[in-house]
């Protein structure tokens, strides 16, 4: 009876998924001339769903930077499209994605429509630099009379664990290579290194000079004068309307009036949820393997309730392969947003690449965060690309474990006592620190590793090891900066990437390509009905066990969110 309970249910759920479904469907055939596209971003969004979530089982999916990149490609050669209205509400996102959002919006307004920008606020009481950059895209920015604009400039503040782990008895045992490679300063260290501020000034003010560069061209503005106006925020919405950081101020039904006057007194409104696309999935195939998340050895996990997702060695490895072996994919692109995890996972998932090169193009693009492991995977292809901001490079290692003896010992009152065979079967016991001959062993290990990333990253940029050297150290670049170093070979986005494919492969139409995403999408039922594969655990976790860093060597903890 519990079954069949179980079944019903299902079946009930799926039913009224397929009417919604049909709703939409119904209403997405009554798009007429002079429409006005409302695009509403919020909330967080992810670069390609590898799990299907519950409002997508139902008809309702989140946008990913995937759907809205096929969509504003569609609208900007809509002729029955005359114009985009953005509507911004609270939202946290990677500035790459940032970037290349505004791209795809002054490629809606090239395309000879408006694109007008309303919001009720630019952050309340809190940060506010993401939203409005996005905004400064837009032909008009609208501002509600109450609302305020808190572009305040931006800020990293990196999080250390070693006053806690003192006062819990747990002593950081880690090594790294080299002086930048700050992930391990998390648990050793209670304030920056003064190479670990270096780096992070340096990414900062390369993120933050782009953004102001980027307003005031679009804005019109002189940079410093801007910058004085960021210096002096936040301001409230008269204010923001003086400084000629937007261009009105009003209520939405006064914004709609507005818009009736630009399309003849109709607004005929569609909403993104419901606007039909099929852009790029006509003509020849090209694979989109999104490579999203920690990198980790064996199948990748992923949740239909959240945005959590990882790499898994051998999920990619058969994605690799899938793409390789279908003689209809004529190049192959590597979406990559990771921070880096086990060396073995992602020289596992770069072997694969290396041999799907042989075989047809390979592009990497990277989104917000590339770093360290993500870079590994990445280095090796045809081409890489980054946008502006993307944070990439990380090019060290890291490796320690946690010694919770003392924890255990002297909070608790439990005890241990030790026999072993072997002078080292106790290196990576959570029970004491490594011995200076265990720590010598470590170290000669993750040079190997080291010398294997720098000479992996000199054969695939053609760089000599030497310069890899000086400008590996594990420090974290921008992709302006990862230009100049000839870590990456282009700047720029999916588009980008899609034109560097299609050069490659001899494929004479850009806009006339099938991309074909992979690991290919888990529904919402087979994630319900089936165990997840595959492990993604928390630095907590790793805390409690005493285990080996979770990064397995290579790991970039920096992914800025622009608030």
């Amino acid at each position: 009876m519990k079954v069949l309970r179980i079944l019903l249910i299902l079946a009930l759920l799926f039913g009224l998924g397929l009417l919604v479904a049909l709703f939409f469907a119904f209403r997405e055939a009554g798009i007429s001339d002079h429409s006005v596209l409302k695009l509403t971003i919020r909330g967080p969004m992810q670069e390609y769903r590898v799990t299907e979530g519950l409002e997508e089982a139902f008809g309702s999916p989140r946008p990913t930077l995937f759907s809205t990149f096929k969509l504003l490609k569609q609208v900007a050669k809509d002729e029955r499209i005359d114009g985009v209205i953005l509507k911004i509400e609270p939202f946290s996102m990677g500035f790459a994605k940032l970037e290349e959002l505004r791209t795809l919006l002054a490629e809606v307004r090239s395309g000879g429509k408006w694109v007008w920008c309303y919001a009720d606020t630019f952050g309340e009481f809190g940060p506010s630099n993401g939203s409005y950059y996005l905004a400064s895209a837009a032909d008009r920015i609208v501002l509600n009379p109450a609302g305020e604009l808190n572009l305040i400039g931006i800020q990293a503040e990196t999080l250390f664990l070693r006053g806690t782990l003192d006062k819990l008895h747990v002593y950081p045992d880690f090594d790294h290579i080299e002086e930048y490679k700050t992930a391990m300063n998390t648990f050793t260290e209670r304030s920056m290194t003064p190479p670990h501020r270096e780096m992070m000034e340096a990414l900062i003010n390369g993120i933050f000079d782009g953004m102001v560069a980027d307003i005031a061209k679009d804005r019109k503005l002189d940079e410093g004068a801007l910058r004085a106006l960021i210096d002096g925020g936040p301001m409230g919405a008269k204010r923001a309307l003086e400084a000629g950081l937007v261009d009105a101020l009003s209520h939405p039904e006064e914004f709609e009036e507005a818009i009736k006057g630009k399309t003849g007194g109709k607004l005929n409104l569609v909403a993104d949820s419901s606007y039909p696309v099929d852009a790029y999935e006509s003509g020849p195939k090209i694979a989109v393997i999104y490579g999203m998340g920690p990198i980790f050895v064996g199948s990748s996990s992923s949740s239909p309730f959240d945005d959590s997702s990882n790499m898994g060695s051998t999920t990619y490895a058969k994605a690799f392969r899938a793409a390789r072996e279908d003689k209809a994919v004529k190049a192959v692109i590597f979406r990559v947003e990771s921070p880096g995890g086990s060396a073995i996972a992602s020289e596992l998932i770069r072997h694969q690449l290396v041999l799907t090169r042989k075989e047809k193009p390979v592009v990497v693009s990277m989104g917000d965060v590339a770093g360290s492991g993500g870079y590994w995977v990445s280095m090796s292809a045809d081409r890489i690309l980054a946008s502006p901001g993307t944070i990439t490079g990380s090019i060290g290692v890291v490796v320690g474990k946690f010694n919770t003896r003392a924890f255990w010992s002297d909070l608790l009152g439990v005890t241990y006592d030790t026999v072993k065979a072997g002078a080292n079967a106790d290196i990576y016991s959570s029970l004491q620190n490594f011995t200076p001959q265990q720590k010598a062993a470590i170290r000669g290990y993750m040079e190997e590793i080291y010398d294997d990333f720098v000479t992996k990253v000199a054969e695939g940029r053609n760089l000599p090891v030497e310069e890899v050297r000086r400008i590996g150290k594990g420090r974290v670049y921008t992709g302006v900066q990862g230009l100049d170093l000839k870590l990456v070979d282009r700047l720029g986005g999916l588009d980008a990437a899609i034109e560097e494919a299609c050069k490659l492969a001899k494929l004479p139409d850009v806009g006339k390509v099938t991309l074909v995403p992979y690991p290919k999408k888990k529904t919402f039922f087979d994630q319900i009905l089936k165990k997840n594969k595959g492990e993604l655990r928390t630095a907590i976790e790793y805390i409690e066990s005493g285990a080996m860093m979770p990064t397995g060597a290579l790991w970039c903890p920096y992914s800025i969110t622009i608030q």
